[in-house]
């Protein structure tokens, strides 16, 4: 077969293709062939544009040979995909199909998902402030029915009882009040290491308090990472918070935090020798109202988890050998120019 026959030969079976196919130039700015399937894709052109290839002529030329665009439209009812490949020689190819079907099914996985949270967390918020109520309700009615028979220091101890409970309720409401403080985050350049030392400063008498060991390594230079301050601080505070209360009952207790970051990323890592978490208890941490202390309302986790990932940050826990956790923060690095 010669180049010529070849050349037809493989435009022939591009033009019955399924997925749509366009070649640009960018240049010239002008269509120079698309096939059956990528007209019927884009008869009606996206809003705005007389016809499909002004759309992507307009849109996604970068001057950028081997950069990629992936994007989706809404057109007459269906969900179009598409990747704009651009190519040396302000050359462009567009690949399109219709994705109506994966994105429904892919939105009503996103639904049932959220619907599977949502009654997670009804129930648990029934459960947390039902179980202070039901004990202020039950105790308030033995204190009445025998508050004439009671002696003064007993009416006392009932009362307190109450007063405890109506505690547990105000530090669950202020818990979830604070899990919504952080609803506009200042994404910027942030000092990691300064804003680490300066926690560690004002964190130091309660460690010191409770005679932990505490192990730092910090690079000479600072690191810089895109984040917001404020709620890098409030999840470092949480996370560190966490690790004091899993050493109370250590006779050698123990902490170590360390910053470092490469071209990928910035990392922080807080580690402690308490007991650990269990493998298959590690799922379930970052929920919301799952604690195994007996105080604190269970969202610190939650709230460090949201918060990172709004920075387009991560947080993982790892077990330790022989005992103990290790919390892995990462972020995104910045320049410390960065706005």
């Amino acid at each position: 077969m010669n180049e010529t026959a070849s050349g037809r030969y493989w435009s022939e079976v591009a033009a019955d293709l399924a997925t749509g196919i366009m070649f640009l130039d960018f240049n010239e700015r002008k269509l120079l062939w698309q096939n059956r399937a990528m007209q019927d894709l884009f008869a009606v052109p996206p809003a705005g544009y007389p016809r499909p290839e002004d759309y992507f002529l307009a849109e996604f030329r970068s001057g950028q040979p081997g950069k990629s665009s992936q994007k989706a439209l809404e057109l007459a009812g269906r969900t179009i995909g598409f990747t704009v490949h651009q190519a040396a020689g302000g050359l462009g190819l567009v690949l399109a199909a219709d994705i109506s079907e994966v994105t429904r099914q892919r939105r009503a996985g996103e639904t049932a998902s959220l619907m599977d949270v949502l009654d997670y967390l009804f129930f648990s918020l029934a459960h947390e402030i039902g179980n202070p109520i039901n004990s202020i309700k039950m105790t308030l009615e033995v204190l009445l029915n025998n508050y004439d028979s009671y002696p003064k220091e007993t009416r006392l101890e009932y009362l307190k009882s109450i007063h405890a409970e109506f505690s547990r309720l105000e530090e669950l409401l202020k818990a979830i009040r604070s899990f919504n403080m952080f609803e506009h985050l200042t994404i910027r350049a942030t000092d990691v290491r300064a804003l680490v030392q300066n926690l560690l400063q004002m964190l130091q008498n309660e460690i010191g308090d409770k005679k932990i060991a505490l192990t730092v390594s910090f690079p000479d230079k600072p690191v810089w990472a895109s984040c917001d301050s404020r709620a890098l601080h409030q999840s470092l505070l949480n996370v560190i918070s966490n690790a004091i209360d899993a050493l109370a009952d250590r006779s050698a207790p123990a902490m170590a935090i360390s910053v470092d970051m490469d071209e990928a990323a910035c990392r922080i890592r807080i580690a402690d020798n308490g007991c650990g978490i269990p493998e298959e208890k590690k799922k379930e941490v970052f929920l919301p109202f799952c604690s195994s202390k007996f105080h604190g309302a269970g969202l610190g986790l939650t709230l460090v988890k949201k918060l990172l990932t709004r920075m387009n940050g991560s947080v993982e826990l790892n077990r330790l050998q022989p005992q103990g956790t290790e919390v892995l923060i990462t972020l995104p690095p910045a320049s410390p120019h960065g706005n």
